[in-house]
């Protein structure tokens, strides 16, 4: 049987127990169906990975003691952040899902003036964040990695190229001159993917003065599929995949 694979936010250390919230124990016991003395894997990006062992359970806590260090973090030479246009449901899941399992630090989803998906109740607009950071999270438990990338609070186009100038930061659009492959930076890399329906006349005016436009060639690609196909490019150039 796989060892089940868990985040855990707050300081690890050899030798200590520790007690698991709620939702992690009902998954554990209840989905898992894991017992005392059970192994289980906690990560954070601090301290890295350890190996557990289910000490006691109730129907609402479990405690576990940390029994060995398993990893410990390398740190991110480059990192790689994703300014993702919002769609709709499963498209958005999918991108972040595989963009978390392709090393992106954060991800700042964003509302463009040819959005498919408006939202504009914030009740609602809270609900999708936290429903996106447990697909990160969820991800991130998945795919090995260490640290679970950050989603940022939803902004506009406007106020996304608004931020810091001196950032390298690139919007993909079939106008784009270069490629990924010639963009020069030295750590920190920004990568603007629109919606389905692209970004605007006004918004590629506004970015021209602003953001590198970079194409990724003669095909027309899916909004969850664009994000996926350059941070693949980008980590087999420059990051841990070259």
């Amino acid at each position: 049987m796989r060892v089940p694979r868990l985040y855990f936010e707050s300081a690890l250390k050899l030798g200590s127990v520790i007690k698991l919230d709620s939702d992690s124990t009902h998954y554990l016991s209840k989905v898992l169906r894991l017992k005392s003395t059970n192994h289980i894997r906690l990560f954070n990006g601090s301290e890295g990975e350890f190996l557990g062992s289910i000490t006691a359970k109730s129907n609402d806590s479990m405690t576990v003691s940390v029994d060995s260090h398993v990893r410990k973090p390398l740190g991110d030479k480059i990192k790689f952040h994703l300014a993702l246009a919002i769609t709709k449901g499963e498209r958005m899941d999918y991108a972040i899902q595989k963009s978390v399992e392709l090393g992106v630090f954060t991800i700042t989803p964003f509302f463009s003036t040819l959005s498919e998906v408006v939202i504009k109740d914030k009740k609602r607009a809270m609900n999708k964040l936290r429903h996106w950071r447990k697909v990160a999270l969820n991800a991130s438990q998945q795919c090995e990695r260490l640290s679970v990338p950050a989603i940022e609070e939803p902004t506009t186009f406007e106020d996304f190229i608004a931020r810091d100038s001196k950032r390298v930061c690139i919007l993909l659009d079939s106008s784009g001159s270069k490629k990924l492959k010639e963009v020069s930076f030295e750590r920190d890399l920004f990568l603007m993917v629109g919606p389905e329906g692209g970004f605007s006349s006004s918004e590629l005016v506004t970015a021209r003065s602003k953001m590198i436009i970079a194409t990724l060639g003669p095909r027309i690609l899916r909004a969850e599929t664009a994000p996926v196909t350059a941070l693949s490019i980008l980590q087999a150039e420059f990051g841990d995949l070259s």
